[in-house]
This record gives structure tokens, C-alpha cells and sequence, in this order.
């Protein structure tokens, strides 16, 4: 019998070979092979819809058993087609189809499995991450460029409801490092990511721009030569392609917040955008930097809405921080209030506009108006991480606890090492009897701040916020090096200086917390009224240094 068996396929298999089947299948496959090669870029090109190329490679594998049919019943000789002598038997043909469906229907179906996989996006629960854009400039000089296209890339994606953005300090903290794209989706938690570079030749800009799903697939990528002039369209197209690709709904509005008001003044544009880099680089000589940049593109272009929504941000640090003088505060606070409303006025839908201006309002008492100016904020940008952690500050300072709770929960999942949203969620957990989940917020804000400062070390702010985290903890003296290491980094910083007096206050510490309460006040920098009021200095109340330290202060 199983020799009756191994006859006959040695009788079908030299049949197949008479009739030249091998020859005809392997170049029906080598033609298969070129068109789908062929057919993507045409795709692109043409902007064929993504069907044209499954029904291509569907037809090609249900080809594959009709050529397998049409290789047996004909042969090719000398450029002629000829019919081949009879088959052996009518079943044989059956079985050859059955035979080259089956052979068909792993290669269709891993195509299908695939292209599955390459585009996690369309799930629920879309994300992303924009990357810092390369440098491919000749003389490598335009990385404010490349920062600030990033920035207004992810700026105009966080407004798409359902779309999750990556926040700037995390997606920038793979800047000039290489790293595969499983790797950084998988640290970011984003399932697609977006990468680009910008080459600047004179007045002339070449962007590329690729975004890839977090197993490595291009899902779309273009190149764009303008004019410097044509930047912000360029970031538009982007954006754009972006929504598209992953193909998310959009809301009409949505779709037009996505056009940002912009410039076409090229020098307008630079000083914009190397204001925007000062103004991450925080510290009041950043800030000051800022606001003259800021100053300087609004002189240029006093159209442009977002230099005057950053003029306002860096006016408000300066505030917030206690770095200008108790006398230069009030011109301050009126030059942001004017530059907030301006940019509103230019641009009632730039997120990040409310946001400036309702920090101001917080600044001026305002309060209602505050409230509804990062509500409008939040509903323009939902994924705006700063809407959500500055009105969580709000509503902690009016006592609404629950509610500023939920806005830092909320800044934390935009940002996962957003350390500055975890540390301060503990305050109002515990004011509303949280205590489990005050602990848990200072548990993933040390995880946070660690993972900071793994990749920067001298990241003063990571180092005094989760030093004073540390302290609260019971962890004192591990807590207490993180702010000696603070303080070596920036010895005449206030914020650093005032923040690690309140560290050693709470250490237990008194003589050291003095010293550098002493040193903050020396900067020039902070107010009495604050000082008087912080309940983190109350230990140091009743010293006769610590009133000598106020009498320094002006009233």
C-alpha cells in the first residue's frame, strides 16, 4: 500500500515537472514579487487608499492556483503557447487547485497578520510620542529649530480628543541618542512614534518627517523643501498626516485647530522659538532670556500669537518663583495680563494662550476667572500636560482638594516621569484623608524623579523635589544628599536654596535650614509676606535668626 502511495507521487511530481509546472510557478512568483514592490510607492504617490494594496496581494495569492491550473493544462515552448498532452486523471487537477490555494493561503494570510500588526494605532486608545528632530544642517546650528518644530508638532496633536501625546521631557530625553523604535515606544508607552530631521540651506528649509509603529513598520513618511517662510504650514502637513495615518476621528474643530497661527517672518519665527528653549531651561536667567526673545518676535511680527503667550509664561515664572523684586513685580504682572490677552485675541483657540492667562489671573486673585480660563484650556488641548498640572495648583490653592487631585493625576498620565504633578498630588490625598494614596503618589514620584535623573543627573529640581519626598518619607538622610546635591549644583539659585531650607526645616535641622534660608534672601530674590506665611518654615518661627532674616525683607 505505501508503496502504491510513494508511486504515485513520484508519477504526479514527474508529470508536473513534463509539463514545466516548477518553471511556470517560480516566475509567476518573481512577477508576484516586483508588482508588490512596485505598487506601495505608486500608492504614495498617487495617494491610493490603503485597500488598493490588500485586494493586490489578495488577487496575487488567489493567482497563484489558477497559475498552477493553467501551468498543468498549458506549456510555454519557444515563445508559443501550447495545450500539454492529457492528465493522468481529472482528480489530479482537483487536487492540484486544493494544493495551490493551500500553498496561496499562508502568504495572503501572513500579509493580512502583518499589516495587523503594523498598525497598533487604529485601536483604541491611540498614542504617540514626537521625537526631537536631527540636525542635518552643515554647520549643526539649528537645534532650536529642531527642538521648536518638534514642540509645535506636539503642541498641535495634543488638541485631538483621543489621541494620547507624549509630553516633551519625555519624549526629549532620547535627544542625540541612538535606540530602536521597539525600545522607545516601549519606555514612552506609545504605540507609534514620530521622527524627523531639518537641513537648513539659507533661507531654505528641508524637513523629513517619518512616523513608525512601535514594532518598527513606516506607516508614512514625506519630505517637505519650502521656504523658511513656510515652516508652521510645514508642521501643519505634518500634524496632519499624522491624524490621518493613525486614522483617527476628528471633530471639523478639532481639524482646524490643528491650523496654528503662525508667522512668515523667518526672524520672528527664530527669536520664537529660542525663546521657547530658554524658557524649558528654566532658571531666572533663562526666563529673563526669554522674555527678550519673546520680545523681540513680537516686534518683528506683532500678529504672532504664540510669543506673546510665551512673553506671559515667562513673566508668570518670574512671579511665581519670587525672582524679581517686590518693587518690579507690579509692571511684571501687567505685562503678562496684556501679553496673555493679546495672544488670545490673536488666536482664541491657542491652548497654551489660556493657560498663560489663566495663571495670571491666579497671580492677580481672579480666581472664577482663572477656573474657566484652564477649563477652556483643557477643552482646546486635552492633552496639554500643562493645562492640567497648572489648574491642579489652582485648585489645591482654593482648597478644592478632589478636583486638584484628579487635574495631577491626569498631568502624570500625559507624563510618566513627571515627578513635579506626583509629588504634589500627596497634598491634596492627604487633605482629603488619602493617606494610602498620598503614600503611593510619593512612592511613584521618587520612581519618577529617579528615572530623571538617571539620564540627568544634574537635574536640580529632580534632585530638591525628590530630596524633600525623601524627607517626608522618614528617608532623611538619603533626602538630605539629594539636596546637598541640589545646592552644589546651583549655590546662588533661590529656588533651590529656599526649597532645601524647607528640606532641612523638615529634617530636623534648624541651624543648616537658617544658613540657607539666609543665602536665599542674600540673592535679592522672594518676599516677606511669603516667608512669614510658608507653614514649611514653622519650625524656625520662634528663632531669633529667622526674625532676623524677615527684618532683611522689606514689608
Amino acid at each position: 500500500m505505501g508503496g502504491a502511495i510513494i508511486g504515485r507521487v513520484e508519477s504526479w511530481f514527474a508529470e508536473m515537472k513534463r509539463r514545466r509546472v516548477f518553471r511556470a510557478l517560480i516566475g509567476y512568483g518573481i512577477v508576484s514579487f516586483a508588482v508588490l514592490q512596485i505598487i506601495e510607492p505608486v500608492m504614495h504617490g498617487l495617494q491610493l487608499p490603503d485597500w488598493v494594496l490588500s485586494a493586490t496581494v489578495v488577487a496575487l495569492g488567489i493567482g497563484f492556483a489558477f497559475a498552477l491550473v493553467l501551468a498543468w493544462a498549458l506549456d510555454v515552448k519557444g515563445g508559443r503557447i501550447e495545450r500539454t498532452g492529457p492528465a493522468p486523471s481529472g482528480r489530479l487537477l482537483v487536487i492540484l487547485v486544493v494544493v495551490g490555494l493551500a500553498l496561496g493561503a499562508p502568504g495572503v494570510g501572513w500579509y493580512f497578520w502583518r499589516s495587523h500588526r503594523a498598525a497598533p494605532a487604529k485601536a483604541e486608545g491611540a498614542s504617540i510620542a514626537v521625537l526631537p528632530f536631527k540636525d542635518l544642517s552643515p554647520a549643526k546650528d539649528q537645534d532650536w529649530m529642531c527642538d521648536g518644530i518638534a514642540e509645535e508638532i506636539i503642541d498641535a496633536l495634543c488638541t485631538i480628543t483621543g489621541l494620547r501625546v507624549a509630553a516633551r521631557s519625555s519624549s526629549f530625553q532620547f535627544k542625540d541618542k541612538q535606540a530602536d523604535a521597539p525600545v522607545m515606544a516601549r519606555a514612552l508607552g506609545v504605540s507609534t512614534l514620530l521622527e524627523g530631521s531639518v537641513r537648513k540651506l539659507g533661507d531654505r528649509l528641508r524637513v523629513s518627517a517619518r512616523l513608525v509603529s512601535s514594532d518598527g513598520y513606516e506607516l508614512w513618511s514625506d519630505r517637505f523643501d519650502r521656504g523658511v517662510q513656510d515652516a508652521f504650514a510645514i508642521q501643519e502637513e505634518i500634524a496632519r498626516a499624522v491624524v490621518a495615518a493613525l486614522r483617527l476621528r476628528v471633530s471639523s474643530d478639532e481639524k482646524s485647530r490643528l491650523r496654528r497661527s503662525g508667522t512668515t517672518n523667518p526672524e520672528a519665527y527664530e527669536m520664537y522659538l529660542r525663546g521657547r528653549q530658554y524658557l524649558n531651561g528654566a532658571g531666572p536667567e533663562n526666563y529673563e532670556h526669554a522674555r527678550q526673545m519673546f520680545k523681540r518676535a513680537i516686534s518683528l511680527d506683532a500678529a504672532f500669537a504664540q510669543p506673546q503667550a510665551g512673553l506671559a509664561d515667562a513673566d508668570f515664572f518670574i512671579l511665581q518663583w519670587l525672582l524679581a523684586a517686590k518693587e518690579a513685580q507690579p509692571a511684571l504682572r501687567a505685562e503678562a495680563l496684556a501679553a496673555s490677552e493679546k495672544a488670545l485675541q490673536l488666536d482664541p483657540d491657542l491652548a497654551e494662550a489660556h493657560v498663560a492667562r489663566a495663571n495670571v489671573l491666579t497671580v492677580l486673585g481672579r480666581k472664577e476667572e482663572a477656573d474657566q480660563g484652564f477649563r477652556r484650556a483643557i477643552a482646546l488641548g486635552p492633552g496639554l500636560r500643562d493645562a492640567w498640572y497648572y489648574h491642579g495648583r489652582f485648585l489645591f490653592s482654593v482648597q478644592r482638594y478632589a478636583e486638584a487631585a484628579r487635574a495631577y493625576e491626569q498631568a502624570a498620565r500625559i507624563d510618566p516621569d513627571d515627578y513635579d504633578s506626583l509629588t504634589l498630588v500627596a497634598m491634596p490625598y492627604t487633605k482629603i484623608g488619602e493617606t494610602t494614596k498620598a503614600r503611593e503618589a510619593n512612592r511613584r514620584a521618587l520612581e519618577a524623579a529617579d528615572r530623571v535623573l538617571l539620564r540627568s543627573p544634574d537635574d536640580v529640581r529632580a534632585l530638591y523635589m525628590s530630596g524633600l519626598s525623601l524627607i517626608s518619607r522618614g528617608e532623611r538622610q538619603q533626602g538630605i544628599d539629594r539636596l546637598e546635591q541640589a545646592i552644589a549644583l546651583r549655590p546662588y539659585d533661590f529656588a533651590v536654596l529656599y526649597n532645601a531650607a524647607c528640606g532641612f526645616t523638615a529634617a530636623g535641622k534648624p541651624e543648616r535650614a537658617l544658613e540657607l534660608l539666609d543665602r536665599a534672601v542674600g540673592t535679592g530674590k522672594g518676599f516677606r509676606a511669603w516667608i512669614e506665611n510658608d507653614p514649611d518654615l514653622d519650625p524656625l518661627r520662634g528663632l531669633p535668626r529667622f526674625q532676623q532674616i524677615l527684618a532683611r525683607l522689606p514689608p
